[in-house]
């Protein structure tokens, strides 16, 4: 099968698309017919070595992905071949072919294409964990988004609003405010330009947000100490900022906050059978709530290294992705 593999970690463009084996399931995996795989940093950081998980080399990066299931494992119940599934993992998404964990993957609606399944599950599921689970983001609160111009942010905002919450957006860059707007955000703030603390706090009354998702970490980070509401909780689940801050303890102690981490592929990997329920849960919200993500950059499996380094940039809002054309001998009808 073709693939984008890595052979060593390193600069993006060491790797290379390759004809690669095929994978080969066990009893409780499936596998999938790939038609699109997001692009993601966690992807970039893998492959540049600097991720905490370091996958055996040679192998296939890519997170995650969208489907159709052509064979499944002796164990697996619930999925069947021609099945259309997404599926979140660590990686293998950019290939023809992936075999993955069954308790990775969720059916997707037929009206739900490709693009959206595969962009929906690294987004809308890491955002929904956050706030719902680990956060408890309530009606009528105030939640801050750092990178509200991601893809997770930009689901975030979305489903904060759904919530019933007040939502401020941060971004880094000034044409990306009205574009946040779009997605929901009722205030949106440069951070680059303007204090981040100063003006949540003058949009709050001086309160604070009750909520706040970092995606950043760095010195967004350090203002989101000093623009929590007491009593509030900050979510941390990113550095694109490429700083992992430290917290003085004294602004915790004071403000009586909550530092809450999210880190999606521990919880999966930790408890999939809460995340199964959390997925299914917000492909329902998805179709009663019409949440759907922005996608602003589509590339071919050979062009999957430009997608990486394009992501990089910065210049994208929303997601990136990757179309892929399935094999033809296992193209279903």
């Amino acid at each position: 099968m073709k693939a984008l593999v890595c052979r060593q970690f390193g600069d993006l463009d060491n790797l290379r698309i390759e004809d690669f084996p095929a994978p080969v399931i066990t009893p409780t995996q499936v596998r999938v017919s790939m038609r699109a795989a997001g692009v993601g940093f966690m992807d970039t950081l893998m492959a540049n070595g600097l991720y905490q998980l370091k996958p055996d080399l040679p192998y296939v990066p890519g997170a995650v992905g969208a489907g159709v299931v052509t064979e499944i494992g002796s164990q697996v119940t619930g999925i069947q071949v021609n099945d259309r599934v997404s599926f979140l993992n660590y990686f293998g998404a950019f290939a023809e072919e992936v075999a993955t964990e069954a308790h990775t993957v969720v059916k997707i609606a037929d009206s739900m294409d490709f693009a959206q399944g595969a962009t929906f599950r690294l987004s809308y599921t890491p955002a929904y964990l956050a706030l719902k689970t680990r956060a408890n983001l309530q009606p009528g609160e105030v939640l801050l988004v750092t990178g509200a111009s991601g893809g997770v942010g930009h689901a975030a905002v979305q489903l904060g609003k759904l919530m019933g919450a007040t939502v401020i957006g941060s971004v880094g860059r000034d044409e990306k405010i009205d574009i946040v707007k779009g997605f929901g955000a009722d205030h949106v703030i440069n951070h680059s330009t303007e204090s981040l603390k100063d003006r949540v706090k003058e949009l709050t009354d001086g309160r604070g947000a009750d909520v706040i998702l970092d995606l950043i970490g760095g010195d967004v980070f350090d203002q989101t100490l000093r623009c929590v509401n007491f009593l509030g909780r900050i979510i941390v689940m990113g550095f694109t900022s490429g700083r992992i801050p430290q917290i003085p303890a004294n602004l915790v102690l004071l403000k009586n906050c909550s530092i809450l981490g999210v880190f999606l592929g521990g919880w999966m990997t930790r408890d999939p059978a809460a995340s199964m329920k959390l997925n299914q849960e917000l492909a329902e919200l998805a179709q009663k709530g019409g949440l759907h993500t922005h996608i602003s950059h589509r590339f071919s499996l050979d062009d999957a290294v430009k997608a990486m380094h394009t992501l990089r940039s910065r210049d994208t809002v929303g997601k990136v992705v990757l179309d892929i054309a399935p094999k033809a001998t296992q193209e279903i009808q």
